[in-house]
């Protein structure tokens, strides 16, 4: 069978049915005279052969759908292999990066084992420390054993001298206008530890508070004492008011005038007046506290006057019936008295203060 270039899979079949329907008639026509061909079953093989070019074409359209699928496959396949090269490329770039991680991930892992190293050698120095403080402890709490013991008997001891009574005995003179000078004396019995307790007290940082110093209660059994001692002694004698103002006055003059920074480790340590009457002296703030204490306990108007320019304390009282410096304060005369030097009375002012101007604390404003 004879197949042409280029011609499709019916062009054989056609050929040949036409090739044999020519030959024939050819035949026919150029031997009749000869002889007459006989074709058995021309009919049938002409269907078979129909058949056979139907299912030809059957199989050609087959053939040409799954070329279509085939093709369908081959772009969705080649689909598929572009995004698997995309992938592809993600996951290269993904694992480079990996790469870069794992490698800065063992840099890591390196100056880690490097400070663990430097690290353990510590913990090395610090175990050695660690024993040794441990054998210092126990040497320290055995220190810490003998010094408690120590302590309790320093305690027990202190404790003795706590009860320890100091009688301090005053002796000053005074005499009022009428009748010569006299010389008075009182005892005062004040305990150690009352004393000690007064020493290591809390005390205000500026004199704008000192007046809290006169109105501190802890003292008011040893205040009150000397105050029915000089009331006593006021009404035996017969003292006017302003005599028994001067005749406090001239007890408190009678302590010594020390300094702070030479008596205690401060430039200024205001006393509270139980102090004052231990240490049997002070400066000019410590015996005026005391004389405000005194005179506030006596039911007397009192104030403390600081007299900033000259760096002085002293104290006022509103007394009727006395002449004298004072300052007036909330329609009030306050008497100048000094608490320090000799021979001052109510109103008597030095004339290094004149006309030196105060602040002015009254005790119970």
């Amino acid at each position: 069978m004879l197949k042409s270039k280029g011609s499709s899979s019916l062009n054989p079949v056609l050929l040949l049915i036409f090739g044999l329907l020519v030959g024939g008639g050819g035949g026919y026509i150029y031997m009749t005279n000869i002889y007459t061909p006989i074709i058995d079953d021309y009919d049938n093989q002409i269907e078979v052969y129909s058949v056979e070019v139907s299912s030809l074409t059957s199989s050609v359209e087959k053939l040409e759908s799954d070329k279509l699928d085939l093709i369908t496959q081959v772009s969705v396949l080649e689909t598929e292999k572009d995004s698997l090269e995309t992938e592809n490329s993600q996951l290269t770039s993904g694992l480079n990066q990996a790469e870069e991680k794992i490698l800065d991930y063992e840099l890591d892992i390196s100056t880690l084992e490097s400070q663990k190293e430097s690290l353990e050698n510590q913990v090395s120095t610090l175990d050695s420390q660690i024993s040794s403080l441990q054998s210092s402890l126990v040497s320290s709490s055995s220190t810490i054993t003998s010094l408690q013991s120590e302590n309790s008997d320093l305690e027990s001891h202190l404790e003795d001298i706590s009860g320890i009574i100091v009688t301090q005995h005053y002796r000053w003179e005074f005499s009022p206008s009428w009748y010569s000078s006299s010389v008075w004396t009182w005892d005062l019995p004040i305990s150690l530890g009352t004393y000690f307790s007064y020493h290591y007290k809390e005390r205000p940082e500026s004199w704008h508070d000192w007046i809290n110093i006169v109105n501190d209660q802890d003292d008011d059994f040893y205040i009150n004492s000397m105050v029915q001692h000089i009331n006593s002694a006021a009404y035996s004698k017969g003292f006017t008011e302003s005599e028994k103002v001067n005749f406090v006055i001239a007890f408190i003059q009678s302590l010594p005038y020390t300094v702070d920074s030479v008596t205690t480790d401060w430039n200024e340590y205001p006393r509270y007046p139980l102090e004052t009457l231990f240490d049997r002296g002070g400066d000019c703030e410590d015996t005026s506290i005391l004389v405000a204490a005194l005179l506030d306990r006596m039911g007397y108007d009192v104030c403390l006057l600081f007299l900033s320019h000259e760096n002085h304390c002293a104290v006022g009282i509103a007394l009727e019936g006395v002449y004298g410096s004072y300052y007036e304060h909330d329609g009030s005369k306050y008497y100048y008295l000094e608490s320090t030097g000799d021979g001052w009375e109510i109103g008597d002012i030095p004339s290094s203060f004149t006309d030196t101007r105060a602040y002015i604390y009254p005790v119970n404003p």
